[in-house]
């Protein structure tokens, strides 16, 4: 279905369970991803996004502006980032979203998130501590 509208003001911008498509026209790569953010800001922050490019250039101008918590590039996004054993992502039925989607983590719910983990911490006496100077230049 083509649609024009994004967001809030458009029904089919929405995650659908059922075989629909909605279809942007866009006049360049910018106006596609700024689509993407208005639709993902309204619903689905912090999920999955998927970009079919062979451009480096573009997949790294789409992930720096995204609020999601994993892009694949090139693969069936509902059963790729899921996780397997050929994307390096932790297989899970439970996608975290991040504090985009008001979840704990933004990662492939894995057993080690299942854990309680204890670490022990010693003081480094000899460990110089930086100077915002060079932590930030």
């Amino acid at each position: 279905v083509a649609i024009d509208k994004t967001g809030k003001d458009e029904y089919l911008a929405k995650e659908k369970l059922a075989p629909v498509l909605a279809v942007y026209k866009y006049n360049d790569w910018k106006d596609a991803v700024d689509i993407a953010v208005d639709n993902l800001n309204h619903e689905g922050a912090g999920h999955s996004a998927v970009i079919h490019s062979d451009s480096t250039e573009d997949i790294e101008y789409a992930s720096l502006r995204l609020p999601v918590s994993r892009i694949g590039i090139k693969m069936v996004g509902s059963s790729g980032l899921g996780g397997g054993f050929d994307n390096g992502l932790n297989p899970t039925a439970t996608l975290g979203c991040g504090s985009w989607g008001n979840n704990s983590i933004s990662e492939n719910l894995w057993w080690n998130h299942l854990v309680n983990m204890s670490k022990i911490a010693y003081l480094l006496p000899d460990k110089k501590i930086p100077t915002d100077e060079e932590i930030w230049n």
